[in-house]
């Protein structure tokens, strides 16, 4: 027997529930201090943290994949569908489908898991192509193994084998009769919410149950469990906390895909996992302070160009401005000449409003200075 599904017994998973109850009080604690961060901000302001959030989740679940998603697209995309539930006709179908998988998970997080959900999440994770057998909406029925590889032709490595399609409907209305079972709002066997999140991703992975889009599907199951332990949508990034790190993401699941059904050292990475996730969730929402403190001190003082580019700078998240802002590119963004892009940096430079940043070379490189809360003073970014 080489996979975990080839196990006797399976899909009885095991795990000592004591070795997480401190990771579930945390993971509690700190969902409950970023409700209040979020319930502390303006309305305008909480929409902006929503969708910065979520903005980041949807580039970052789909860079896993190795797809890197048009930001600005995602947050065109993102701010149509949680304003007025449309998109516009003209949208980058990438960006569409990964805006519309998170506003679809948060959005149904009460529901019940069902393989219509699951289907309808897959399509939006893998847009329609062309000249492609992909299957969309459905468990996958190809009968050749589905295999994740790696290496060059001829001298692949097998990392995992999932079961054989024609077993995936059954492996999967156990996998989904479990997880409506222990469902917090209404199922008779309710366990911890991080245990129940990490086993339904790790038993989602395993079954590999579609063509393609598994990966974003099951971080989707994730968080959808998450949301229902907690009673509201979580804001954990967990795409965003495993990307970071993605290699290890990839060899514990490998591990978990050859193991017994001992699943202990698998769900103490998940849970370290999804505690950083919360840690990346509030310097989001600290971004989205900063820039509102930004705004009420210098917003009255930034002519139409400069305007322009300080939206563009906060418009790339809370990672900033790669390379910094230089007057090159102050030109790109306010398609001004370069004269007016010095005169217009001078200016901001003047009224401390940006700063050089060191060790920058010919070019002259600035940021912008963070407002400390109630004007407490002035640090760079």
């Amino acid at each position: 027997m080489r996979w975990i599904w080839q196990q006797p017994g399976w899909p009885d998973f095991r795990y000592d529930k004591s070795a997480l109850e401190d990771r579930e009080l945390a993971f509690r604690i700190n969902s409950e201090r970023l409700a209040g961060s979020f319930d502390a901000l303006p309305v305008a302001s909480q929409e902006d943290a929503t969708i910065d959030l979520m903005l980041t989740e949807a580039i970052k679940t789909s860079a896993i994949e190795g797809e890197d998603l048009d930001r600005e697209s995602v947050r065109s995309s993102l701010l149509s569908l949680i304003t007025s539930e449309t998109l516009p006709g003209n949208t980058d179908q990438k960006a569409a489908g990964a805006a519309s998988l998170l506003v679809d998970v948060r959005k149904n997080w009460r529901s019940s898991l069902q393989g219509e959900l699951l289907g309808k999440w897959q399509s939006m994770a893998v847009t329609e192509q062309r000249y492609t057998s992909i299957v969309r909406g459905a468990y996958r029925n190809d009968p050749s193994p589905m295999q994740i590889v790696s290496g060059p032709y001829g001298r692949e490595k097998v990392h995992y084998e999932a079961p054989p399609a024609i077993q995936v409907p059954d492996k999967m209305a156990k996998l989904i009769d479990w997880y409506n079972q222990t469902s917090p709002l209404g199922g008779d066997k309710a366990i911890p919410g991080i245990a129940r999140a990490g086993i339904a991703h790790l038993w989602f992975e395993v079954i590999h149950p579609f063509d393609d889009g598994n990966g974003r599907v099951g971080r989707a199951v994730a968080d959808h469990a998450l949301s229902q332990s907690l009673g509201y949508p979580t804001t954990a990034c967990l795409a965003t906390a495993i990307e970071a790190d993605k290699k290890s993401y990839y060899l514990q699941f490998e591990k978990a895909s050859r193991a017994s059904l001992d699943v202990n050292v698998w769900l103490d990475y998940f849970a370290d996992t999804i505690i950083k996730a919360q840690e990346i969730a509030r310097e989001e929402v600290d971004f989205v302070l900063a820039k509102r403190r930004f705004y009420e001190a210098y917003g009255n003082q930034l002519n139409d160009r400069q305007a322009r580019m300080v939206s563009r700078v906060f418009a790339e998240g809370r990672k900033g401005f790669e390379g910094g802002i230089t007057t090159k590119k102050y030109e790109a963004i306010t398609k001004c000449p370069n004269r007016t892009a010095s005169r217009d940096l001078s200016d901001l430079v003047a009224k401390g409003i940006i700063i050089p940043l060191p060790g920058g070379g010919r070019t002259t490189r600035y940021e912008l200075v963070t407002v400390e809360p109630a004007q407490s003073g002035l640090t760079r970014k």
